[in-house]
C-alpha cells in the first residue's frame, strides 16, 4: 500500500470536510435569517394591520400632542436605545474599517489583521438590524402607537436637529439621512391635517397653521427642505414637546436615523 497516496487522499478529505462545514454554516444562517425577516415582517404587519399604513396617520389638526402621545413616544424610544447603541457600534467598525483601507501606512497584512474585528461587526449587522426592527415595533405594539404617528413625532421632535446639527462622526453616511420614503409619507401626513383643517372651517389661527403646513409640504416635495421642520415645528406642537424636550434630547440616537424610520413594504424587503 502507497502511504503517500493514503494521506495524499486523507488531505483531500480534510479539505472537502472543511468546504462542506463552511458551506452548511453559511447555508444555515441564510435559513435562518430568512426565518428572522419573515418573523419581524409579521410582527410588523400586526402593527400595520392595528394602525394602519404611515401615511394613513393624521396628525391633531391644531397641531398640538396630548401629553400621554408624547410619554408613549418616550417610552418607546427608551426601549430602543441599547439596540441604538448596538448599531451606532457597527457603524463606528465601518468607518475604522474604511479607515484602514485608505491608509498608506499599514502593509497589506497589516490591513487584513486590524480589519478582522471590523468585518466580524458588519457579519452582525444584519441580525443587529431586525432585533432594532423588532423592539420598536414590539414597543409600538406595547404603547398602542402606530408606524405613523411614531414618525410624525419622531420628526416632530428632532427634525431641527437632523437638519441643523449633524453628527460629525457619521456625517455624510446615507444611513444618517431621512429616506426618501420617510419624507414622502411624511408630506402626506401633513396633507391629511391641512385636508382636516380645511374640513372644519378655517378660523385665523387655523389658517396661519394651514399656510405653515403648505409650505413644509411644498419644502418637502421639492426638495429644498433638508429635513423636516428645519426651524422647528408649528407654535402648538413646539409647546407641546418643551416640558419633553431634555427627556428627547436624550434619547436621540444619531448617526440611524434611516434605520429608526424604516418600515417594511409588502414583498421580501424593509425599504426606507
Amino acid at each position: 500500500m502507497n502511504p503517500a497516496g493514503k494521506n495524499k487522499k486523507s488531505g483531500r478529505g480534510w479539505r472537502l470536510l472543511a468546504l462542506a462545514t463552511v458551506v452548511f454554516f453559511i447555508g444555515a444562517g441564510i435559513y435562518f435569517l430568512f426565518i428572522t425577516v419573515g418573523e419581524s415582517k409579521r410582527i410588523e404587519q400586526t402593527l400595520i394591520d392595528r394602525h394602519g399604513w404611515a401615511n394613513h396617520y393624521t396628525p391633531p389638526m391644531d397641531g398640538s400632542v396630548p401629553a400621554n402621545r408624547l410619554e408613549r413616544f418616550i417610552r418607546v424610544r427608551a426601549a430602543v436605545q441599547p439596540n441604538c447603541v448596538i448599531l451606532q457600534r457597527i457603524l463606528f467598525e465601518i468607518l475604522n474599517l474604511e479607515a484602514i483601507e485608505e491608509s498608506e501606512d499599514l502593509s497589506t497584512g497589516e490591513k487584513m489583521s486590524e480589519s478582522l474585528g471590523s468585518f466580524k461587526s458588519m457579519f452582525s449587522f444584519a441580525p443587529s438590524f431586525l432585533e432594532f426592527m423588532d423592539a420598536r415595533n414590539l414597543a409600538l405594539l406595547a404603547e398602542e402607537m402606530g408606524i405613523g404617528e411614531y414618525i410624525y413625532l419622531y420628526l416632530a421632535a428632532y427634525g431641527e436637529q437632523l437638519a441643523n446639527d449633524p453628527d460629525a462622526a457619521f456625517a455624510d453616511r446615507e444611513e444618517t439621512r431621512i429616506s426618501p420614503r420617510a419624507r414622502e409619507e411624511f408630506a402626506q401626513m401633513l396633507i391629511n391635517q391641512t385636508a382636516a383643517i380645511e374640513a372644519a372651517g378655517q378660523d385665523q389661527s387655523m389658517a396661519k397653521l394651514h399656510s405653515e403646513l403648505q409650505s413644509e409640504i411644498d419644502g418637502l416635495k421639492g426638495g429644498s427642505h433638508s429635513s423636516p421642520w428645519p426651524n422647528g415645528p408649528p407654535d402648538n406642537t413646539r409647546q407641546a414637546l418643551a416640558p419633553y424636550r431634555d427627556q428627547l434630547t436624550d434619547l436621540y440616537c444619531s448617526g440611524i436615523v434611516k434605520t429608526e424610520l424604516m418600515q417594511k413594504n409588502r414583498g421580501l424587503n424593509f425599504e426606507g
